[in-house]
């Protein structure tokens, strides 16, 4: 089968496989982190280069934070530039292009795998079939609300790949796919997930071939990989060294129960109805039908498996990392800050299912290119009926309003039909030859792909029912009245505080609001444990803020001059009962606004002000004053920002263990900040050289020739 006839077919399964997430069907949208973080940012992101400008702070949560040095916008991530153009013209991103994007590296994951595997010379069912295990079983499916994790999970058979082929060639030269592979895990926007990224690959050249030369080569390409990233990474460093520090690396993961979900796939019920506090701590990591035969067969192929030794050794190191045995993980790690808080045990369940695809393919590989006698011919049109009834039925169950598939260990009564029906299918597609085999084959490829789709699709943990787009399109902030949201719109200079619950700190990026409040890792260490009092440090994180509304001082610090709340929570009472607040109507509208009657702005200083700039990372003013004296901003004071006085330069002092404080003299001045990311320009101008440097050395004819003759030197 030619490569583009499997790009083409696996693209169109992947639609159909997520058909109900797609138009013109879309009765589903992924939930969660997605929407409620990935989304916020993007648009952010997007909003800001169409007013032609690089977004590098990001003034809505915290009081200012940096944006350039926050990973997860992937920001310069090229392939995350196709979905910036797909939305030009619409005044935001529109989140159904999110979605593709997501679906879209789905397809890719299946793509990449599949050349991997390829390129071992395995049998292409067998290659179909393990990217597949790849691709659509559990891991990926239960992580489609998480972007970054996504778009870097599926660059790792690349890697895998690069170093067969260098292993393979004897030269370097094949791990620039490697480099580069590791460079766009780095950009996709999740740190753990390059973390994982590279202990794969050090471990697959660990215990494959020419190990020393192997390792050697891999830690250069990995080491390549962050001068291609640097214009992501030095504004990363900036930011890592200024966040609280929040050790994630966790115990490891040691409930016995937890690891059932890889073979009951509905063991912890995640149907689209079931209540979302059910099931805590369960998973959804269903490998499939062909993993457990092709595992099981090459356990009894001793000679297959111990060529598999260096993806064998990927699994159970990823096992290690994630059950932690003995503590032993994390008394290695948590010496370090660093890799206390990007080392997290759940992330390295990527390299389990990696291993396992390998593994998969390498066993169906065996089994299928053993020597077998022709099956009787009444065997192919049973296989195809079986095969046809058992998907049927898993897809009448499936259906929304179906009847539900069983929980528990009665769970285990469908995969172990589905592993019948398999074996008893690729024994029958070994004996086949011709259109007969050709036709089992898709059949059974089918199959695996409904029992995937069935348990892996319209789940709690991937699906809701909800069209975000049309509920974006329903006023100017869907769910309060359009003349409350303008009237905070026409004061930029002051914020907003949010109840405990919603709306979301990060979806203020959407609507040009900006909080003292935030649900965000990176929130600055200075502004946390210096300006916010303890008992206000409380909610779901450690980074969660709830602001009393009693709290005067701290609100005429912090510039709130609204509170959002909704019936039911907290504040909403209390607020509505205080006469220092006075309630913006009108008030039958979902989120109800109420305005701090002695609010002061985010700025003050001894005399007249005149705003006349208020953009994200810039903030411009004309001052008038008698007396001169000391300009206070509240915005986060972070390496990056800089202050002119009538246009030359000047210090800023550190004010109230966050803030930014300019001494101004008296008269008539002009006063601006302006926030420039640092690194931003050092790391994408080396960025730059570094991706000329590559192509000249790998891309071009005349370097090919030096290469070579480098390289049989380097061998004499």
């Amino acid at each position: 089968m030619r490569l583009r006839s499997v790009a083409a077919l696996s693209f169109l399964f992947t639609c159909l496989f997520f058909f109900e997430y797609l138009p013109p069907i879309r009765w589903v949208d992924i939930p969660y982190d997605l929407h409620g973080y990935h989304y916020p940012l993007a648009d952010f992101a997007f909003r800001s280069l169409q007013l032609g400008q690089v977004p590098e702070w990001d003034p809505t949560m915290y009081c200012g934070m940096s944006f350039s040095g926050n990973p997860q916008p992937a920001l310069f991530y090229p392939p995350m530039w196709l979905v910036f153009i797909a939305n030009i013209g619409h005044a935001r991103i529109r989140y159904i292009t999110l979605e593709i994007f997501v679906l879209a590296h789905v397809w890719l994951g299946f793509l990449f795998c599949f050349l991997w595997l390829r390129h071992k010379n395995f049998h292409e069912l067998a290659c179909l079939l393990g990217a597949g295990v790849f691709a659509y079983s559990g891991y990926l499916l239960l992580q489609l609300q998480h972007l970054g994790l996504v778009c870097g999970y599926v660059w790792l058979p690349v890697g895998l790949w690069s170093i067969d082929s260098a292993v393979a060639s004897g030269g370097w030269r094949p791990l620039w796919k490697l480099a580069c592979a590791s460079a766009l895990c780095f950009l996709a926007g999740y740190p753990p997930t390059f973390v994982v990224f590279c202990v794969c690959m050090l471990s697959y050249a660990a215990f494959g071939p020419e190990r020393l030369k192997a390792i050697l080569w891999t830690g250069a390409a990995l080491a390549v990989s962050l001068v291609l990233a640097m214009v992501q990474l030095l504004p990363a460093v900036e930011v890592l060294g200024q966040k609280i520090v929040s050790p994630a690396y966790g115990v490891g993961v040691r409930r016995p129960d937890f690891y059932i979900s890889y073979f009951i796939p509905n063991y912890f019920d995640f149907g689209l109805h079931t209540p979302i506090y059910t099931n805590p701590g369960g998973e959804y990591l269903y490998l499939g039908a062909p993993a457990f035969f092709g595992i099981l067969w090459l356990m009894f192929d001793r000679r297959t498996l111990r060529a598999q030794l260096p993806i064998l050794a990927v699994g159970v190191l990823a096992l290690v990392f994630v059950s932690n045995p003995f503590g032993l993980v994390w008394n290695l790690i948590r010496h370090s800050n660093l890799l206390a808080q990007i080392v997290r045990s759940w992330y390295f369940l990527a390299g389990v299912t990696l291993s396992a695809a390998g593994l998969a393919a390498a066993g169906l590989n065996s089994f299928l290119l053993r020597d077998s006698r022709p099956t009787p011919r009444w065997l192919n049109p049973l296989a195809l009926g079986l095969l046809g009834a058992w998907s049927a039925r898993e897809i009448w169950i499936w259906i929304p309003g179906g009847s539900k598939f069983s929980s528990g260990w009665r769970g285990a009564i469908d995969p172990l039909v589905m592993l019948a029906l398999f074996a008893f299918s690729i024994v029958v597609v070994r004996g086949e030859k011709g259109l007969r085999r050709a036709c089992l084959a898709a059949a059974l490829l089918v199959a695996v792909g409904v029992d995937y789709k069935v348990f892996g699709t319209s789940k709690r943990v991937n699906a809701m029912e909800l069209n975000i787009d049309r509920v974006m399109s329903i006023g100017l902030l869907p769910g309060m009245a359009d003349s409350a949201y303008r009237e905070i719109r026409g004061h930029p200079e002051y914020r907003v505080a949010l109840d405990a619950s919603d709306p979301n700190p990060a979806e203020l990026r959407h609507y040009g609001l900006t909080t003292p409040q935030g649900e965000d890792p990176l929130a600055p260490a200075q502004y946390l444990t210096g300006v916010i009092p303890p008992r206000d440090r409380q909610g779901v994180t450690q980074w969660s803020i709830l602001i009393d509304p009693t709290e005067e001082e701290l609100l005429q610090l912090l510039g709130v001059r609204y509170f959002i709340t909704t019936d039911g929570q907290p504040l909403f009472e209390r607020l509505r009962a205080d006469r220092d607040y006075r309630a913006v109507p009108p008030l039958d509208y979902y989120f109800k606004v109420f305005e701090f009657s002695k609010a002061e702005p985010m700025y003050r200083w001894p005399g007249q002000i005149l705003s006349t700039a208020w953009e994200p990372k810039r903030r411009d003013f004309k001052l008038n004053s008698s007396s001169g004296g000391q300009f206070i901003l509240t915005e986060e004071f972070l390496p990056g920002w800089c202050a002119a006085v009538d246009g030359q330069a000047v210090s800023i002092d550190l004010w109230h263990g966050a803030f930014q404080s300019v001494k101004v003299p008296q008269g008539n001045h002009t006063l601006s900040f302006s926030f420039h990311a640092p690194g931003l320009r050092l790391g994408a101008v080396v960025s730059l050289v570094s991706i000329a440097a590559l192509v000249l050395i790998v891309g071009l004819p005349w370097s090919r020739t030096v290469v070579a003759g480098a390289e049989r030197k380097t061998e004499g």
